[in-house]
């Protein structure tokens, strides 16, 4: 399966994958009969939605699907991990809360049924001090001091020590910190990865080409989540890193496409953005003095470059990049099937479906590749990104 959105997933033709993404309606009926049937055979007196597929983020999103249907309360939803509690309009254009939490129990999702039967809802994000501590204690996680369950804290402890051999066993050692963000800051927008060329990116990329054998690789900064610090480098480490379990594939693509793909990566330059390019097997150099010229549709979709491009200068292991040229990409399941809107691979095929996972891609490298220990050359920035130099 992919984590990405479910427009994405389509045959070669352009079909969609899932039968109703060509016919929502039928889908609409489907859960308005289901809706109905609950109301009135069985006597339900609140109909709340489960969805994980997103607010206002693609063709087919949670309040599009409400837009269809009456007689339903609420929409508790997910998967793009956003922070919002809204009103959006049903089918008899009554507002309908729309609710999502975040992600990593960031909040805590309240929605209360009153006595008169209305309903409101809210995101919780501090867990008070209790009045009654029974039962209760007060921990540091997350960099932050938080009140706990004492019963709850001991299990995740439990769960976490019965793995905690398996996880911490030394599989590396740095020398060197690979810091990802300012160290004042756990916002995930100020990761340095998600603009400029970043040391544990580089890291990255390399095992992403080096384990799967491939030309070139590309790692969406989103995908780095933390920093690697020195000393020994565990498998908790990785995981921490790269917490999705993202399969690796090798897909064969045109130098077109992939000059698109970076096209794409800087297009939201100087803002941060989860798709900007980690390379391996590649350097390029990006103008950012004038706007991005690059078309997306409604979604965020990757569309085309509708005229001057940012990119330039790029070469392909030290050879400039032939557009008409097919080269073999490793990357995620995630970017290679459309995520963050990268639709400029979806009509090339596979060429090897990988056994790895980006994390065990990652550790494997280390481990094996650069025989455990992180070699002094990843310490520096190494010109794989030239954003605004001058191109030598």
């Amino acid at each position: 399966f992919s984590k990405s959105y479910l427009s994405t997933e389509r045959e070669s033709d352009g079909t969609p994958v899932y039968d109703f993404l060509s016919n929502k309606d039928q889908l609409y009926s489907q859960i308005q009969e289901e809706i109905d049937k609950l109301r009135k055979d069985d006597g339900v007196d609140y109909i709340i939605l489960l969805t994980h597929v997103g607010k206002d983020v693609e063709e087919f999103t949670s309040n599009d699907i409400l837009s269809h249907l009456k007689d339903v309360d609420a929409i508790l939803d997910g998967h793009t991990h956003k922070v919002y509690n809204t009103l959006s309009k049903d089918k008899e254009n009554k507002d309908i809360f729309i609710a999502q939490t975040g992600t990593k129990l960031a909040n805590i999702g309240k929605l209360v049924i009153k006595t008169d039967g209305t309903l409101t809802s809210e995101n919780i994000n501090i867990v008070p001090e209790p009045e009654d501590k029974t039962g209760a204690k007060k921990i540091n996680r997350g960099k932050a001091d938080r009140w706990v369950d004492t019963e709850m804290n001991d299990l995740i402890n439990q769960i976490y020590e019965k793995y905690s051999d398996e996880l911490n066993v030394p599989i590396g050692y740095s020398d060197y910190d690979f810091i990802i963000r300012a160290e004042d800051t756990s916002d995930s927008q100020q990761i340095y990865c998600r603009s400029q060329e970043c040391t544990l990116g580089n890291m990255i990329a390399d095992a992403f080409r080096e384990v799967i054998e491939s030309n070139i690789s590309y790692v969406n900064g989103g995908n780095v989540r933390d920093s690697l610090l020195k000393g020994n480098i565990t498998r908790k480490d990785i995981i921490d890193i790269m917490p999705f379990f993202n399969s690796l594939f090798v897909k064969e693509i045109t130098g077109e496409a992939f000059l698109n793909a970076l096209e794409f990566g800087v297009s939201k330059l100087p803002e941060a953005f989860g798709g900007f390019p980690q390379v391996s097997g590649c350097t390029f150099y990006v103008n950012t003095s004038f706007k991005s010229t690059v078309e997306t549709d409604e979604n965020g979709m990757f569309i085309k470059v509708g005229g001057q491009r940012r990119v330039s200068n790029v070469k392909i292991n030290g050879k400039p990049l032939v557009l008409t040229q097919k080269y073999n990409l490793s990357a995620s399941e995630y970017i290679l099937s459309g995520g963050d809107g990268f639709t400029m691979f979806s009509q090339f095929p596979s060429v090897n479906e990988s056994i790895f996972t980006d994390g065990d891609a990652f550790g494997h490298f280390i481990k094996y590749n650069l025989n455990g220990k992180i070699p002094s050359d990843y310490q520096k920035l190494q010109n794989r990104i030239n954003i605004d130099k001058k191109i030598e």
